[in-house]
């Protein structure tokens, strides 16, 4: 079974236990072991309200059981589930709409004008395109050829501490 086959079984599982406690599945990475060691899987959940750790234990537990049972993921490997976070991964041009406005840092397969790292305001998204703005210039990325894009948590408060 191939990684993109384990993705979707993985999926398949995890989406009711999911939907059974008011989480969605914000996404999914099967990475292999460096150096020969164990797979990682790791799920990231989220809902409106965010997500507990609790919530993550209890969808951990779940999800590790029906893995036991299923058989999914050949050989040894480690089980994570979490919550995006702040600097959370995109998984689709879709996750980026509500984002618009914010600081997103996107890594391509494919060079753009010999650039493969962009960081900017994110002004548009019309998948599977989607526009970052540096400031000097404006990039339309297409999705297809995104590597890795996650938020940039940038602080509001930018005095130092004990200077209020």
């Amino acid at each position: 079974m191939d990684k993109n086959e384990i993705h979707t079984r993985l999926t398949d599982i995890l989406s009711p236990l999911c939907q059974a406690r008011g989480l969605e599945i914000w996404g999914v990475e099967i990475l292999s072991g460096s150096g020969g060691g164990r797979r990682v899987v790791r799920v990231y959940i989220d809902s409106p309200q965010g997500v507990s750790i609790d919530e993550c234990e209890d969808v951990s537990r779940h999800l590790s059981l029906a893995l036991d049972v299923e058989d999914l993921i050949p050989g040894a490997y480690t089980l994570e589930v979490s919550s995006p976070g702040l600097e959370r991964l995109f998984f689709s041009p879709e996750q980026l709409r509500p984002y618009t406005g914010r600081t997103v840092r996107v890594r391509l397969r494919v060079p753009l004008e010999g650039r493969k790292n962009f960081q900017g305001s994110l002004t548009s998204v019309d998948p599977p395109l989607f526009t970052l703005s540096d400031g000097d210039a404006a990039f339309e990325l297409n999705w297809d050829h995104v590597s890795k894009a996650s938020l940039v948590y940038e602080h509001r408060d930018r005095t130092k501490p004990g200077k209020r």
